[in-house]
């Protein structure tokens, strides 16, 4: 399991690297805001088209190489990246970079939650490594993305080839892992495809979706908020978002916060967000980002522990896949309005749109706590 949290820690350091500035990067070479939605509904429409055929590889075949396909596949879209200075070049390596999430981002967390004793397998074990998960990624992260926004400052293509080496030093690990299979015995694979499809007809994964998507607004824009301050903002904003990463399991377990309490924190979560949006004093934009980071963070973590109690070991990571499709489906079709809005009518329209994701969570989790009574 060390080995796995390892790789997941490079691989957030890598991405780190360039996803704190990587919308300052577009616009450095003269991509519009517009056009950043543009980019990020391709990147989803990828992940969208490749999620399912990298998961079943990892459930039904072979875990290490589904890894390790997605981790060569990043390394091609970055050096893509690096050379590319036309919106039709970043297109291409969005779409890339959506074919190797996809493969990596079910099957990271299932190679973890897999190791887990089936007699302690239940909503808040699973919650409570979720947690050590993204406590590992915030630490990676920060080291990444600081050195990155540091790069950025000396020359903006560079933030490429730092992620370029992460993700060369995650792959060496990955070649480490033991290939296993959840099951020995498996069933025929259109009813294996049944069940993942299956898993998507509950209002516990139409809450994780929800939750996932509703971060798509301050996701997208918080680079444009910070760096109307300064770069240094930028980086003090970015140190905040890794805070809020680490705090954020620290505070579920100070507070006693469970997979109960859902409902409040998605309803908490649309406070920060607009008041982020509409701030234009340094302070406010950094606690009410932070506070909204932390969360996110939180909420993620309750939602897929929600999700994944009810998916066996066998196919968690193609369920898991199975969300992120039509969340990544979701988030294609919002970014641009988000983009769009924000660029005619201001931040605040476009951070609207995650408020009335949050409010969605909310109202659905309602519906789940009355079903089980």
């Amino acid at each position: 399991m060390k080995r796995a949290y390892l790789f997941i820690m490079l691989s957030a350091a890598g991405v780190a690297s360039f996803s704190a500035v990587d919308v300052l990067f577009y616009q450095s070479v003269g991509v519009s805001v517009a056009f950043v939605g543009v980019l990020v509904a391709a990147f989803n429409f990828a992940v969208t088209a490749a999620e399912l055929p990298f998961a079943i590889l990892f459930d039904r075949y072979s875990n290490k190489l589904a890894l390790q396909l997605g981790n060569f596949i990043r390394i091609c879209a970055f050096v893509l990246f690096f050379f590319s200075v036309s919106e039709g070049g970043l297109l291409l390596a969005q779409i890339l970079a959506g074919i190797a999430v996809a493969a990596m981002s079910g099957t990271s967390n299932a190679l973890v939650i897999n190791q887990i004793q089936s007699s302690k397998l239940n909503a808040d074990s699973i919650a409570s490594t979720f947690g050590k998960i993204s406590y590992l990624s915030a630490i990676a992260a920060i080291v990444g993305g600081l050195a990155g926004i540091f790069l950025f400052t000396k020359s903006p293509q560079a933030i490429w080839l730092l992620a370029i080496v992460f993700f060369i030093a995650a792959g060496i690990v990955a070649a480490t892992f033991k290939d296993t299979r959840a099951e020995i015995t498996q069933e025929p694979l259109t009813q294996f495809l049944k069940k993942a499809v299956k898993t998507l007809n509950s209002r516990t994964a139409v809450s994780l979706i929800l939750a996932n998507a509703a971060a798509v607004a301050p996701f997208i824009l918080w680079q444009i908020k910070f760096n109307q301050v300064s770069i240094l903002f930028l980086a003090v904003g970015y140190l905040g978002l890794n805070l809020a990463g680490l705090l954020g399991p620290l505070v579920m377990r100070w507070l006693n916060i469970r997979v109960k309490h859902i409902i409040w924190v998605a309803l908490i979560n649309v406070v920060p967000v607009l008041i982020f949006a509409a701030a234009t004093d340094p302070t406010a934009i950094w606690i009410s980002f932070v506070t909204h980071v932390a969360c996110q963070g939180i909420l993620q973590i309750l939602v897929s522990a929600r999700y994944h109690e009810g998916v066996s070991s066998s196919m968690r990571a193609t369920a898991g896949s199975a969300v992120s499709l039509v969340d990544s489906l979701v988030v294609a079709v919002t970014a641009p309005i988000v983009t769009v809005a924000t660029q005619q009518l201001g931040l605040v329209f476009g951070a609207a749109v995650s408020a009335l994701l949050y409010l969605a969570v909310a109202a659905v989790s309602i519906g789940i706590s009355k079903q089980r009574g």
